[in-house]
């Protein structure tokens, strides 16, 4: 554990905006004010909306991770307080933390609630695995080519390569010690987790069905952000954008995939026919939405666990 300093934070606040000032010329787009202007607000709005959402949606997917009942609203709470914490912290490392210490201090065992946060990502990545083959196979054809993926022989090559490092790192003894201690342990209490969670259908309803409406909110705010300039591509092709923008953050160390995210977001967009300035717009849109609105009642959600001792 290591206390967030100013200078920490100051340093990821200069480091977004100099990147959102460059991200229109990164797109070649020269100025998306224009865009920003004839914004349609009611969309916006929606935006904001299905933005807090996730976070009741949140709230139910680890109700259903534990076998006690928690305080609901503490519970949504904590949600909150985890995406400030994750602002700062890669790969939700911080949030997932918060979650620990959340269910310790409301009398989930230490053990237990390491493996209910572990359940409840686990469940997270299912369900998103499901969706992004679900929206894919919706989505048709076409959105295959919206990232601009490389051609199939150099892909097969980065796989091989990939495949032979991952080949490399288990066979030798620091990598199998790696797998022994960090990743086999985390995975069999997940699953085992899992196993207990599937014994009761309503905590398995709560677990997997709050897991997809996080996802499915998130979508409905970038489809929103999208209709907020005039729209241009179906909700089934935008949600395949969001789903693989999101596999692409998710391997970036940056918080919240901060920088890939947006990048990835716009690239999809573009190339499923949306025009470039449209595309930054709304991304920025949905960024501003989705990731930095939520900053300041994140951070006052956080003071107020601590005050009431819930944290």
């Amino acid at each position: 554990m290591q206390r967030v300093r100013p200078r920490t934070l100051l340093a990821i606040a200069a480091a977004s905006v100099a990147f959102y000032v460059l991200l229109p010329k990164l797109a070649q787009v020269g100025s998306s004010w224009r865009y920003l202007q004839s914004a349609h607000w009611t969309w916006v709005a929606a935006a904001i909306a299905f933005s807090a959402l996730t976070y009741l949606a949140s709230a139910i997917s680890l109700l259903g991770s534990v076998s006690i009942r928690l305080r609901f609203w503490a519970t949504v709470l904590t949600q909150g307080a985890s995406s400030f914490i994750n602002r700062v912290s890669p790969a939700n490392v911080g949030g997932m933390a918060l979650n620990v210490r959340f269910l310790q201090k409301s009398g989930v065992e230490p053990s237990a609630g390491v493996a209910a946060v572990g359940v409840n990502a686990l469940a997270g990545a299912l369900v998103h695995g499901a969706l992004l083959v679900i929206f894919f196979s919706w989505a048709g054809r076409g959105v295959g080519t919206a990232f601009k993926l490389p051609s199939a022989s150099r892909l097969l090559v980065i796989l091989a390569v990939a495949a032979a490092v991952l080949g490399l790192v288990i066979a030798t003894r620091p990598g199998r010690r790696l797998a022994a201690r960090k990743l086999l342990p985390a995975l069999r209490s997940s699953l085992a987790s899992l196993r207990r969670v599937g014994q009761n259908p309503a905590r398995l309803v709560l677990l997997f069905g709050g897991s997809a409406l996080v996802t499915l909110f998130y979508v409905a705010g970038l489809a929103a952000s999208v209709e907020a300039f005039g729209g241009g591509a179906s909700i089934a092709k935008i949600s395949a954008v969001y789903m693989a923008a999101s596999v692409i953050a998710a391997a970036s160390p940056t918080p919240g995939g901060l920088g890939a995210f947006e990048a990835a977001l716009i690239a999809g967009l573009s190339g499923i026919g949306i025009s470039s300035g449209a595309a930054v717009s709304a991304v920025l849109t949905y960024r501003l939405t989705t990731y930095w609105l939520p900053v300041l009642p994140g951070w006052l959600s956080w003071r107020l666990l601590q005050r009431l001792d819930y944290v």
